[in-house]
C-alpha cells in the first residue's frame, strides 16, 4: 500500500458519494471537506467516513476514522481530502 493507492481510494470514494448526492465538483487533494468552503454537511461527513472505512476493508486494511485521535485533534484531519489522506497514511504508518 502506498500514498497513491490511498489517495486514489479516498478521492474515488468521495467522488462516488458526491455523484450519488448530485454534488457536482471535481475532487482533488485540496478539496475542502469541512469549514467555510466545505462540500459536505455533517451527515455527508459521517457517510464518507463509513464509505472510506469500508473501501479500506475491501483492501484488507483497517482504518479507523472515528478514533479518539481523529476526533480530538486540534487540527481536524477532515479539513481537506489531502489532510484526510495524510491522517490515513500516518495511521497505517506508511512512509511517503
Amino acid at each position: 500500500m502506498n500514498r497513491d493507492i490511498i489517495e486514489q481510494t479516498v478521492i474515488l470514494t468521495i467522488s462516488n458519494y458526491c455523484s450519488s448526492e448530485n454534488i457536482n465538483i471535481e475532487i482533488n487533494l485540496e478539496t475542502q471537506l469541512i469549514g467555510v468552503n466545505r462540500i459536505l454537511d455533517s451527515m455527508g461527513l459521517v457517510n464518507i467516513i463509513v464509505d472510506i472505512e469500508a473501501a479500506f476493508i475491501e483492501l484488507n486494511l483497517e482504518v479507523l476514522l472515528t478514533s479518539e485521535s481523529a476526533m480530538s485533534s486540534r487540527i481536524s484531519p477532515f479539513r481537506s481530502v489531502g489532510s484526510l489522506c495524510n491522517f490515513i497514511l500516518n495511521q497505517l504508518e506508511i512512509d511517503e
